[in-house]
């Protein structure tokens, strides 16, 4: 006999953000955050819905997966009208084979305190600078912070994983430990190699310094992979550089992930890293001056 489905209880959007990312091309970003929960997410989808007005929606987005990052980039806003103002929300609907059983709705939110044009011309022009001229090709995975917890390592009685080379959570403790890799070119600086002698020998470790810019924003524990000598880093601290309290750019401190841990164990995309480090190899053989 099947097991009853049990219907998801109390769950709350704890923020809804928006910001207004470029005008060429449009791109406005859509983020938000549920209230912490363990309980499985599996059956929920995200919509997100855009309005004029917030009385009237139209959904732009969805069904999408609770698994993907919480955010949503919209391309289709008409930004070049200065005095138009959009309206976003996003639902999360529970479905069971395709039917609703609940819908949770967010509260509506615009892109007010984002962005002027000069901090978007700001942002615009590091994007230039780090794709076509200093940067390197990464990818980034942010970690997961919500839905269940890992069953290989995780005691709910320590509330702390308990296995260092979990290949379920890669020591992060929830399933899957890392969101879908996103692409982006960042600019690394020099890293200073050090030793430092341990109970059970020399621990070798390095550190470098990142610019970025303002999407997708990092957190600490989040993993860069700089794709071409396939390296390891994991954020350890970030600094926003702001206009106006809005976030321009993103500087962080990084450390390298020893070879050995189990992070190194995450699959990388192949045919990504083939067309980034490609992309890279090509720009480096253009004359600049």
């Amino acid at each position: 006999m099947a097991c009853p489905v049990t219907q998801l209880q109390n769950i709350r959007f704890k923020d809804i953000t928006v910001m207004m990312l470029s005008i060429d091309p449009n791109r406005v970003l859509v983020q938000w955050k549920l209230e912490p929960t363990t309980q499985n997410l599996k059956n929920l989808k995200f919509y997100v819905d855009r309005g004029e007005s917030p009385s009237d929606y139209e959904q732009i987005a969805g069904p999408l997966s609770p698994y993907g990052l919480y955010e949503y980039v919209d391309t289709t806003a008409n930004l070049l009208d200065m005095n138009k103002v959009y309206y976003y929300r996003v639902r999360a609907a529970e479905e069971v084979n395709g039917v609703a059983k609940q819908t949770f709705t967010s509260g509506e939110t615009t892109w007010d305190g984002n962005l002027d044009p000069v901090g978007l011309y700001v942002v615009e022009e590091h994007y230039f600078y780090l794709r076509w001229v200093v940067g390197v090709p990464v990818l980034i995975y942010k970690k997961i912070h919500d839905g269940a917890y890992c069953t290989n390592c995780w005691d709910n009685i320590l509330k702390k994983v308990t296995l260092a080379n979990c290949q379920v959570c890669y020591g992060t403790g929830r399933v899957d430990g890392y969101y879908a890799p996103m692409e982006a070119w960042m600019s690394l600086e020099p890293d200073p190699k050090m030793e430092q002698v341990v109970d059970w020998g020399i621990r070798q470790s390095s550190q470098t310094d990142i610019l970025f810019i303002n999407y997708p924003l990092l957190t600490p524990d989040d993993l860069i992979i700089e794709l071409k000598p396939n390296r390891i880093f994991k954020v350890e601290n970030v600094r926003y550089p702001e206009k106006n309290r809005t976030t321009l750019l993103q500087m962080c401190r990084l450390n390298a992930v020893n070879q050995s841990d189990v992070e190194y164990k995450i699959q990388v995309p192949e045919d990504v890293r083939r067309r980034m480090v490609a992309e890279l190899e090509e720009r480096e053989k253009e004359r600049e001056f």
